[in-house]
């Protein structure tokens, strides 16, 4: 029996981890030699970004010390990298500032329709509270393509709580990605660095549910965790200081996540109800 060391203990959760992102792959036809090379390339991402976010200078020598990479692998891809993804999240951010800042918000606390047309128009400002990386145009389309908004001679109106990409697959992914990253650092805390109140982290689940029931159970999850996220999105937004700047909530700067997921479905195979 292999004794249960430290490394050990990572070495077998990591694999634990990497298991659905393998299934991932037999289910898209991704091979081996795929996961090798994108493996050694997002090494050599996380850390050049451990390497900078401390202050220190990125190298070919520090990269093959910390990933263990041989170094003509460091070179080619730390030279060939040209990887620049754009920051996930403008149209949810976009949202959620339409949904809680009192200025684009009614004495109800409903979103205002907005004024869509010139340089100051509310919908301009809305857009650069958030973000200046993108014309407000741009956003504007792209809420108008995904159904978020509706046009009127008033304005335009949000008719929607939340972005969920369908049928585009990078948005999804990234969105998944980013999940999986909040979730594991939020773990990571409870186990390595505890503190008074530990982070959430809860599942319920149920494997032996009606089948027939399983349209009305989709229906009950999705309206209310879409109401645990606006309860959330409430009380969070007293405290975020580019909704209320105004806030008496001392210097800016943390981070605060709420991630919820549903899946209900029929199982293929009885096996299943064990899998992770």
């Amino acid at each position: 029996m292999v004794p249960d060391t430290q490394e050990n203990i990572l070495v077998y959760c990591l694999r634990r981890m990497l298991k659905p992102a393998i299934r991932f792959c037999l289910r898209r036809s991704l091979h081996v030699q795929d996961v090798i090379e994108s493996v050694k390339v997002v090494f050599i991402e996380a850390a050049c970004d451990e390497l900078q976010a401390n202050g220190q200078g990125v190298n070919v020598s520090r990269l093959a010390a910390m990933t263990g990479m041989h170094r003509r692998d460091v070179m080619r891809i730390h030279k060939e990298s040209s990887i620049s993804e754009q920051p996930q999240g403008l149209v949810n951010r976009v949202i959620g500032q339409w949904q809680q800042d009192p200025r684009f918000t009614t004495k109800y606390g409903r979103p205002k329709v907005l004024s869509f047309e010139g340089e100051n128009s509310e919908f301009q400002e809305l857009v650069k509270l958030v973000s200046n990386d993108l014309h407000p145009g741009t956003v504007l389309f792209e809420l108008e393509r995904i159904g978020a908004v509706q046009k009127s001679r008033s304005g335009v109106r949000l008719v929607v709580r939340a972005y969920v990409p369908k049928g585009n697959a990078k948005e999804g992914y990234d969105m998944l990605a980013s999940d999986a990253a909040d979730l594991m650092n939020a773990v990571e805390e409870n186990l390595f660095e505890p503190v008074h109140v530990p982070n959430l982290h809860a599942k319920t689940e149920y494997d032996n549910v009606s089948v027939d029931a399983i349209p009305e159970i989709r229906e009950w999850l999705l309206r209310e965790g879409s109401a645990l996220h606006q309860k959330a999105r409430n009380y969070l937004a007293k405290y975020d200081l580019d909704i209320n700047p105004a806030a008496d909530a001392g210097s800016g700067g943390a981070r605060v996540v709420l991630g919820t997921f549903s899946l209900a479905a029929e199982l293929d195979d009885k096996k299943e109800r064990g899998r992770s």
